[in-house]
């Protein structure tokens, strides 16, 4: 039996940052068919994690936040528990976008908690200066959290769900 269920945790960041390999890797358990996210998709996290002898599920919202669907944005964001804005720790400029969708996540979804989290740290030879621009960020913006994975090799992956399920509990 599961404990909690979070039904709407926002799933955003720039395009090749890693969410579709997340989505694959963590809620679909495969290699499938894939096309670019027009709107929204939901995922399911599988299978519910144990954490701290309690049992929960995070159904993701990936959203397309460009392009004509825009425009139904709020109907994506309203109600959200939760939010993870993933960015690439090689490229900075995945991360330029995020006050703008941040404006729109406080606007459409009040003060929900929003985790700022890298990924790629599997390349950290290749690792730019993002991380002091997102540690301006996280203090800009007042984040719930600022973490580093990498969802090819899985590390700080269990962390970064443990975070999630903290701050969305501290909340309720």
């Amino acid at each position: 039996m599961t404990d909690y269920v979070f039904d709407k945790i926002i799933f955003f960041g720039d395009e090749g940052v890693g969410k579709t390999t997340f989505i694959k890797k963590y809620c679909l358990g495969g290699d499938p068919i894939w096309k670019k996210t027009l709107g929204v998709r939901l995922f399911k996290l599988k299978p519910d994690m144990n954490l701290h002898g309690y049992t929960f599920n995070f159904k993701f919202w990936d959203v397309s936040v460009r392009g004509p669907m825009r425009t139904l944005i709020k109907l994506y964001y309203e109600s959200a528990e939760g939010a993870i804005f993933m960015y690439d720790i090689t490229n900075e400029n995945s991360l330029n976008y995020f006050p703008d969708w941040f404006v729109d996540i406080r606007q459409y979804s009040g003060n929900i908690p929003v985790l700022l989290v890298g990924n790629k740290i599997d390349l950290e030879k290749k690792h730019m200066a993002s991380k002091n621009h997102a540690v301006i960020l996280k203090e800009r913006f007042v984040l719930s959290s600022l973490l580093e994975i990498s969802v090819k090799s899985g590390e700080n992956i269990y962390n970064m769900f443990e975070e999630l399920m903290k701050v969305i509990i501290k909340r309720i």
